[in-house]
């Protein structure tokens, strides 16, 4: 079964961004990687019946600026609704199986997952920030880097190990999405400051009107060359003699110009960041 067309929000992510599925609550956290040379940038764009009801707007933070602000709540607020009640993934297929749905959530690099490290990894506090709690909406992967990538574990040293010691990752997600359904008149998609804080933005359900957002954590004009992937490890603990596992593009498209994007993660294995 695909995933369901036609959402009120559809969201896009991109960048360095760490997803994880609070299971109990069922919800979806997403923190972003606080670094100077990177910063948060967020598009809204209203697409409507006529011209004069489209608009359009960007906001760009520098993460230096950010400082250390509330959690942000995005939740489905008004008449309670039957057909979206939780933030989950969309899984299509067999659970032991790789996916082949490209939109399937799995696409998405696991830091827990077995070409990582296999098990529940421990977030350090303040380096994600800030974090953003999606109380409904189905997540998948919206668009595959045209490359395809490999694992290359890094001693603690710095000196690479052999190639063989890498895993095939094959594509990866680039962009992740969150369709959410608006489907009674008197709803609205509402962001707040805490769960229960002082109003951001407010998305009504309108007739014939559906909204497009992109949430993006990427290089700044300063940033240096090269991937940023092991930016990552200033936000999660390893074990002393676990080496720090960074990717890069393989094969023949890569031979052809390939890039190390900044790229979201999951953690596969953990129930929610643990210190909310």
């Amino acid at each position: 079964m695909p995933v369901p067309q036609n959402p009120a929000v559809a969201i896009r992510f991109t960048g360095l961004l760490a997803f994880c599925f609070d299971k109990r609550r069922k919800i979806c956290q997403i923190g972003a990687l606080s670094k100077d040379d990177h910063e948060l940038r967020f598009r809204l764009v209203k697409r409507g019946p006529d011209p004069e009801s489209e608009s359009e707007q960007t906001l760009t933070f520098p993460h230096n600026l950010i400082g250390q602000p509330s959690d942000l709540w995005l939740n489905v607020e008004g008449e309670p609704s039957p057909e979206q009640q939780t933030a989950e993934p969309f899984i299509a297929g067999d659970l032991n199986e790789p996916p082949s749905d490209p939109q399937d959530f799995r696409w998405v690099i696991d830091l827990e997952g077995e070409h990582f490290y296999n098990r529940p990894l421990k977030v350090k506090r303040g380096v994600l920030r800030p974090i953003l709690f999606v109380a409904k909406g189905l997540f998948y992967t919206d668009t595959l880097t045209s490359d395809f990538y490999r694992t290359i574990p890094i001693t603690a040293k710095g000196a690479a190990r052999t190639a063989s010691a890498g895993r095939s990752l094959g594509q990866i997600a680039e962009y992740v999405g969150a369709n959410i359904y608006l489907t009674h008149p008197n709803q609205a998609l509402v962001l707040r400051a805490g769960r229960d804080g002082s109003e951001l933005l407010r998305l009504n359900k309108e007739e014939g009107t559906t909204y497009e957002i992109t949430v993006e954590n990427v290089d700044t004009p300063r940033a240096p060359a090269g991937g940023d992937f092991h930016y990552y490890y200033d936000a999660f603990e390893l074990n002393r003699d676990e080496p720090k596992i960074l990717i890069e593009p393989y094969g023949l498209p890569a031979l052809r110009g390939g890039r190390i994007p900044c790229t979201s993660v999951g953690l596969g294995k953990s129930d929610g960041f643990g210190f909310d």
